[in-house]
């Protein structure tokens, strides 16, 4: 894959992340964070801190939940 497939690939789990985060479904939501958080690990050599805050509140959300 090249970065800029990375990047569109990125765009769209954190998209449909979020539209999970919307409809309550917030462990769906993380397999999207968690999937761009890698991609994104494994393209810069780090992680954007705001897929790990996007993910944070939805784990956070199920944490109020239980």
């Amino acid at each position: 894959m090249t970065q800029e497939n990375d990047l569109e690939r990125i765009e769209e789990l954190v998209n449909k992340g979020i539209s999970f985060q919307r409809e309550g479904k917030h462990k769906e939501a993380i397999v999207c964070f968690d999937k761009a958080i890698s991609l994104d690990e494994n393209r810069n050599g780090e992680v954007d801190s705001n897929l790990l805050l996007l993910k944070n509140n939805s784990v956070l959300k199920i944490d109020e939940d239980n």
